[in-house]
């Protein structure tokens, strides 16, 4: 959300760029993608066959439409030019190397429990969420 042109360009001409380059190497190209392309889900939890609740114009949405793009580019790369790809969703990541201040659910709540302070849930309280450790 800082820079929301810069995330855009990386996720769509990033991903264009290694796709070419991956067509003219002959090599196979993982695009590591992200539970944000389901936008607010109106589904839980979320199938493959679910096409999500994105708003285009939110506040996040220059990472959510951007990870679309690159997706939708992957596929038709693979369709038509052949190139062989991998989508990896990546949910809710967290490990030793994350830093405190990223704004996501985990290190949230640890950092608000190293200062003794309640931990903040969002919503109603009965989400769920999938986590990842890297």
């Amino acid at each position: 959300m800082y820079n929301p042109i810069k995330t855009l360009k990386t996720n769509t001409i990033g991903t264009l760029n290694m796709l070419g380059l991956a067509k003219r190497v002959g090599a196979r190209l993982l695009l590591a993608s992200t539970s944000e392309v389901y936008g607010d889900p109106e589904v839980h939890p979320q199938s493959e066959d679910y096409w999500g609740h994105v708003n285009p114009i939110g506040p996040r949405a220059c990472y959510d439409e951007g990870k679309r793009v690159a997706e939708t580019m992957c596929y038709a790369y693979m369709k038509q030019e052949g190139v062989e790809v991998r989508v990896a969703r990546i949910f809710n990541t967290f490990g030793p190397r994350m830093h405190m201040n990223d704004g996501r659910v985990v290190s949230n709540f640890i950092l608000q429990a190293l200062q003794g302070e309640p931990l903040t849930v969002y919503g109603s309280g009965s989400q769920t969420r999938a986590f990842q450790y890297v």
